[in-house]
């Protein structure tokens, strides 16, 4: 009896699961350090820094809703 489906060979099988152990392991080296360094851009990130808060900027409202 086939235990294959014959889609993927072999080899094409074994990288699948190398990419996959790579996948995981960038994940979780990831999640392990994500507290040593700060996202490089956004609102808690170091572009951030320096800038004051612009007055107003919370009671905004879209042009349509006066």
């Amino acid at each position: 009896m086939r235990r294959t489906n014959g889609v993927f060979s072999r080899g094409e099988r074994r990288l699948a699961l190398y990419a996959a152990i790579v996948v995981v392991a960038i994940t979780a080296l990831t999640l392990l350090t994500g507290g040593l360094f700060a996202p490089p851009a956004g609102t808690a990130g170091r572009a951030g820094y320096g800038f004051a808060d612009l007055p107003g900027v919370m009671d905004a409202r879209p042009l349509g809703q006066a």
